[in-house]
């Protein structure tokens, strides 16, 4: 309270000395006009506070699981289309996503390529260490 009162006296008291020290004319006139909306809008300042509309739900109406699990087929769908791009092979991905301490992270990636070509095995997964992913299984499954 001590903090608003000082500033609603310095905006006022500076109010008062710009409007004397301002010569006469339109220009007083603009001036004097915006320093008491100044004085107004420092004045109105507690009564902003009656009609601060902030959410008042907790934290615990949250379903992290539905989160996760939303995460887990956005994320899973994102790195198949980045595997296909990259090394010109259709896959199946599943990168589970958990929520612990308060954290969504990545335990685990999982990928399944469709094709025979075994040497691209080893580019996914040094891709996906690049991409910072751990607990990394890639294999594949022939068409």
């Amino acid at each position: 309270m001590k903090t608003y009162l000082l500033s609603a006296a310095a905006v006022i008291f500076l109010s008062v000395i710009v409007s004397l020290l301002i010569p006469e004319g339109k220009l007083h006139k603009t001036i004097t006009f915006i320093m008491r909306l100044v004085c107004i809008a420092v004045l109105v300042q507690p009564v902003k506070g009656i009609f601060d509309l902030k959410p008042t739900g907790s934290v615990d109406n949250v379903d992290y699981t539905f989160i996760a699990q939303t995460y887990t087929k956005g994320q899973s769908a994102e790195l198949e289309k980045r595997i296909l791009e990259k090394f010109g092979v259709k896959s199946e991905c599943n990168v589970p996503i958990e929520y612990k301490d308060n954290k969504f992270y990545a335990e685990t990636a999982e990928v399944k390529i469709f094709s025979e070509n075994f040497s691209l095995i080893d580019g996914i997964y040094e891709y996906l260490v690049e991409l910072g992913y751990i607990n990394i299984t890639v294999y594949a499954e022939s068409t």
